[in-house]
C-alpha cells in the first residue's frame, strides 16, 4: 500500500505523541523522586542522573502540530487540531457549532 505524505506525516505524529507522554510521565516521577529529602541520597542521583538523559527530541517543544484530516503540518490552530482550510470547511458546512467565523 503507497502511502501519501499526509499519512505518513499523521503516522509520525502519533507515534511522536506517544513517546512524549511516556516520558512526561518518566519526568514528573523522577522530577518527584529528586524532590523528596526522605529518599537515600544514591537513589536521587540515580533519578537525577537519569532525568538528565532523557531526550529532547521527545520534549513538548519538539512536537509538530499535524492536521487530523489533511496531514498539514504549518496553519494548524491548536483548539481545533485542523488546518485553516479545514476549519472553514466545516465552519461553511455548519458542523462546527457555537464558534464565530471572523473575517474570512
Amino acid at each position: 500500500m503507497i502511502y501519501t505524505t499526509k499519512k505518513i506525516n499523521i503516522k509520525k505524529n502519533k507515534i511522536k505523541t506517544k513517546k512524549f507522554l511516556k516520558n512526561e510521565l518518566k519526568k514528573i516521577i523522577l522530577k518527584s523522586l529528586i524532590q523528596n529529602k526522605n529518599i537515600k541520597p544514591i537513589v536521587r542521583a540515580s533519578a537525577c542522573y537519569k532525568l538528565s538523559h532523557i531526550k529532547y527530541i521527545q520534549s513538548k517543544s519538539k512536537q509538530n502540530n499535524v492536521c487530523l484530516y489533511s496531514g498539514k503540518i504549518k496553519s494548524i490552530f491548536d483548539k481545533y487540531k485542523m488546518s485553516r482550510h479545514f476549519i472553514k470547511k466545516f465552519y461553511s458546512e455548519n458542523n462546527l457549532q457555537n464558534n464565530k467565523l471572523i473575517n474570512w
